[in-house]
């Protein structure tokens, strides 16, 4: 994508962030009973899959798209920890860098299975939520690479972090490197992927607080005996 594009996305995203600043409520204090059931996001991403690893960080040589490319679902476990699946794709841009290599054209499909710790209560449950992130995944390469093959399993490690505008909704960023499971360990295989996107929370039900709630009466199943009063015999004349 060219720099005019990236700037587009960043103006789009700048001004959601300041729209729901506007109109967001303040955020209550979550405790590890009451805290979110699961959180979704979609975003933007970028693939850093240059092959030069001492250019550690050159955004000149992301793969990148118009559209958000990368979905995810995250399941609350306890005191910080969760699990999270995601998926996420890119376009090859034959005048970037791939594994060293030119004019490379295809598509880029990644799955993750990853354990994450957030240190939100660590901080004191504030709008900054920073996590990090291990795991496992799955990349499938479909371009002409003669350094890498098609299907390459992945060792994932990543740092990441959530503002919350709301106490549903957030802006994240993150960064993962992905360590190629393959013959040349630390090799072509290894690439990095970062994006930034909106996340949506979806806290644990509580119980019920209202008045309809509570048990007012209570009834006794069990059987109930009536005494009758037997009428006094006349007395005889």
């Amino acid at each position: 994508m060219k720099l005019l594009s990236l700037k587009k996305i960043g103006l789009v995203l700048a001004l959601f962030l300041t729209c729901q600043i506007l109109i967001a409520q303040p955020i209550k204090t979550l405790t590890n009973a009451n805290t979110y059931a699961w959180m979704f996001g979609i975003s933007y991403t970028a693939l850093d899959d240059d092959g030069n690893s001492a250019a550690f960080y050159d955004p000149s040589n992301w793969h990148t798209n118009v559209f958000p490319s990368r979905i995810f679902a995250d399941k609350y476990i306890y005191k910080g920890w969760s699990t999270e699946l995601a998926m996420s794709f890119n376009q090859y841009n034959p005048k970037k860098l791939v594994n060293l290599q030119m004019g490379k054209t295809g598509f880029f499909l990644a799955t993750d299975a990853n354990l994450k710790y957030s240190f939100n209560k660590l901080l004191g449950e504030g709008a900054i939520d920073p996590y990090v992130s291990t795991g496992l995944g799955m990349s499938i390469r479909n371009c002409d690479d003669s350094l890498v093959g098609n299907v390459t399993p992945t060792l994932n490690l990543g740092v990441g972090v959530n503002f919350w505008l709301s106490n549903s909704i957030g802006i994240q960023l993150q960064s993962s490197g992905k360590i190629g499971l393959t013959s040349d360990l630390f090799g072509y295989a290894d690439y990095m992927q970062h994006s930034i996107g909106v996340v949506v929370r979806i806290e644990e039900a509580g119980p019920p607080t209202t008045e309809f709630g509570k048990k007012r009466y209570h009834f006794n199943k069990g059987r109930t005996k009536l005494k009758v009063k037997k009428p006094k015999k006349e007395k005889e004349a």
